[in-house]
């Protein structure tokens, strides 16, 4: 990653970019996937990420960029993504290789928001990417309880 807090602007487009990127990888995992319940987190994720991407976009014309509180992550990373080897999706891709691919992704977002919260310290974006990075590993904690549960046990 880069060692830059962007401009307003920039940050604004780079995170867009991550969300929209987000949204794309949870679409594609929805319709690879034939597990009900990671279905509908999968379902759940993409559109959070289009929440995301629809008030970063806003964030253009107002002054800050208004996002919700993130809450509370549902337990600690179990580091899936460091367990499991990454493999690119395809259409015979199991369900399981589904599910690490999205934590794998979600994992790249926590690292890309928590670096630009730490490049931007003390600018106007800074605060944008900690509640985003906070948010991200929500969905981080969940993605990696629902593979626990579905996959865990079989190991």
């Amino acid at each position: 990653m880069e060692d830059v807090c962007y401009t307003r602007e920039g940050a604004l487009e780079k995170a867009i970019e991550m969300e929209a990127k987000s949204f794309d990888v949870y679409k594609k995992a929805y319709f690879s996937t034939k597990n009900r319940l990671a279905k509908d987190l999968l379902r759940d994720l993409a559109l959070d990420e289009l929440r995301h991407k629809y008030i970063l976009e806003r964030a253009f014309f107002e002054e800050t960029a208004l996002l919700h509180d993130a809450g509370a992550k549902e337990g600690p990373s179990m580091k899936l993504s460091l367990l499991f080897e990454e493999k690119t999706l395809k259409d015979h891709s199991s369900d399981q290789e589904v599910m690490v691919y999205a934590i794998h992704d979600k994992k790249r977002a926590v690292d890309f928001y928590k670096h630009m919260s730490s490049e931007c310290a003390g600018a106007p974006m800074e605060e944008m990417y900690r509640r985003l990075s906070e948010d991200e590993e929500g969905h981080l904690a969940r993605l990696e309880e629902m593979y626990e549960k579905t996959y865990m046990n079989s190991m």
